[in-house]
Parts: C-alpha cells; structure tokens; sequence
C-alpha cells in the first residue's frame, strides 16, 4: 500500500479529478493548484495566487502557466461538470433547477454571466453556465440553449424550475413544456393573461392575502396556475407554475437558495468580482474552477457539521453556514494553521473524500 502521508494536497486531488474530467495531465495539475489557491486565499486574483500555488517554477513562469490555463475552452468540460454535480443528487427523484443571472462591472466592461444551478440545502449547485456579451438579460435562445445542455443528464428525474420575472417569454415556456420542466415564475403586472394584463384578475388584493385565479389560464401560450399575494410592504408577487399555490409560494422561496450561491462566490467567498478577466471564454472558464472550490467548501462543511454541529443564535439559523464551515476547515488543513492541541479537526484526505459524489 502506497504511503499518502507525505503526499501533497494538490497530488491527491490531481489524483481524483481524471475520474470525472477528461483533461491533459498537465491541465489537470494546474486546475487542482488552483482550486487550492482559491480555497487557500479567498480570491481569484491570479497574481495573488502565485505566491501559494504549488507548482514547479519562479512566480514568473507560473504567472505566465496560469495565463496560459486561463485561455482553455472549458466549454468541452460543460457537460462533465453537469455529470461531477449531479453525482451528489443521484438518490434524488426530483431536482429543483433555478435559473439566475449575475453581473457586474470592470471599467466600461459588462461581465455577465447566466447561471443554471440545481438547489442543494440552502445554496444551489452550478450545472451550467454562459458569459452573455452584453449587459442586459438574456434571449429566449441562450436559456433554452443552457437547459438543453444538461437536460439530457437529468433523464429520468423529475425536474422544477424557478426563476425571476427577467425570465418570461413564449419560446422559452414552450420550450420548458417540451423537455418537461415544471416552472414556477414570477410575472410582470403586465404580463398577458387570456388577452389581460395579469393585475387585472388580482385587484384590491389585501396585505398579507394570497389569491389565485379559479382555473389554468394561458401564459405565454402555456396553460398554467395563477396566484398573486401582497405583502406588508405591499409589494405584489405575481406567479405561473403548475401544482399547488402553497407549494408554489414555498418553491420560489428557494430561489434565494441562488442568492446565497453568489454572495459565496463574491464578497463572502472568493471575491468572484475582483477578477481582471473580461473575454466571456476566459471568465468562464474561471467561473468553472471557482464552482468546483464552491461545491467542495459546501459539502467538507456538510461533513464538519455532521461531526461538530455549530451553534444555532436565538432566531433558529446557525452561526456559520455549512460553505463557511468548508471553506474554514480547508483553509486551516492547507494553510497548516496551528489550533490548540484537543481541538478536533478533519483530515485532508477526510475532506478530500467528500468530494467525491
């Protein structure tokens, strides 16, 4: 049996990747340094991640290597992630996708980019992703051409989708009634419905009242349910799904599920926004590596809470969320951080289990 204890982390993770990316060794060597350094300094600032990669060579050779990585097509490797991130769903018979856009600015440059992910406990994983080459939401074609890229590895599960008001149009629920996939957006006040507008059959909703319109009407050329409900701000939510209301109200809660994704990814993770890479082929090819940090942080914090659960404050949530626990219990096993001697804490290679689904 071979000795693993002096064996370097990005060995043992280069170790584990071949399995389920199909990569030159070299790529691979590279990628796993990477998702290290990531984790390791919280940034995706190439240049501040010289200093802590663990590969051969001076700060300038491994600039110009990462420089180099960066240029690969990664959309080759899209449809491996899909399979690698559904590999932790595989005992589920439904899967709740949300579709969600982030974006943000460097100088004058738009960096936008268009995000399918699939909900797991209070974040969601990323299955799939497109850099748009603008600022503004996205076409009917590039969301349909997204879910058609891994819809083929969600064969025989039941599929929901959620997603926001940006979201709408008669192509893209046609084409979400074609492959199967029971939506539940929000519409515009705005929205047709039967020839109306859809406030028309909601008026003088009360706050806190939840409506819905007596039988399946026509939504963008799909017979769908109708609801709407006011809150006490009186903000009006109008939603089309399929179902029930309350189960409908309860699903679309969970497209917050996305938002926790990407605060983990940028501010409160690895500062996605900090990046200098503008080519929408580049960014997501980073985008990649930073998903597969994410997902690892996620489920090595999954694993540390099992073990040491943290502490719950008075309104019910926990001090740390299971990609903060991850994302600290990885950074002290690379970084060698000393803890008080009875102070319990996982192994490399117990985290490095997890990842693998």
């Amino acid at each position: 049996m071979k000795n693993t204890r002096n064996r370097r982390p990005q060995d043992s993770l280069c170790a584990r990747l071949p399995t389920h990316f199909a990569l030159d060794p070299r790529r691979l060597t590279v990628l796993a340094a990477l998702i290290l350094a990531i984790i390791e300094k919280r940034t995706v600032c190439l240049f501040q991640l010289v200093v802590c990669l663990r590969l051969v060579g001076t700060d300038e050779t491994i600039y110009q290597r990462l420089k180099r990585f960066v240029q690969f097509d990664w959309a080759e490797q899209q449809s491996m992630t899909a399979r690698f991130v559904l590999g932790f769903f595989r005992d589920q018979d439904e899967l709740v996708l949300i579709l969600d856009r982030t974006n943000w600015k460097w100088g004058q440059r738009d960096l936008n980019l268009l995000i399918l992910s699939v909900m797991w406990k209070s974040f969601s994983f990323p299955l799939a992703w497109t850099a748009l080459p603008h600022g503004g939401s996205s076409s009917s074609a590039a969301r349909i051409a997204l879910v058609e890229s891994v819809v083929a590895s969600l064969h025989g599960k039941r599929l929901a989708l959620l997603a926001d008001r940006e979201f709408i149009g008669r192509d893209w629920f046609l084409a979400l009634q074609r492959l199967g996939i029971q939506p539940t957006i929000r519409l515009h006040a705005t929205t047709r419905v039967n020839g109306i507008d859809v406030r028309s059959c909601f008026l003088k909703l009360q706050p806190g009242e939840l409506r819905r319109w007596h039988c399946a009407i026509t939504v963008y050329g799909v017979r769908m349910r109708v609801l709407a409900c006011k809150n006490l701000h009186g903000e009006i939510l109008y939603l089309a799904y399929h179902g029930w209301s309350t189960q409908a109200i309860d699903r679309y809660a969970w497209r917050w599920n996305a938002e926790n994704m990407h605060q983990a990814l940028k501010g409160r993770g690895f500062d996605l926004e900090a990046t200098r890479l503008t080519d929408g082929d580049r960014l997501s090819l980073l985008f990649g590596v930073v998903a597969l940090a994410f997902i690892w942080c996620c489920v090595s914090g999954d694993f540390v809470a099992t073990k040491s659960p943290p502490k719950t404050l008075k309104h019910g949530y926990s001090t740390k969320s299971v990609f903060r626990l991850g994302l600290d219990a990885l950074g002290v096993v690379l970084s060698q951080r000393p803890r008080h001697k009875h102070a319990s804490r996982p192994t490399f290679l117990q985290l490095l289990a997890t990842f693998d689904p």
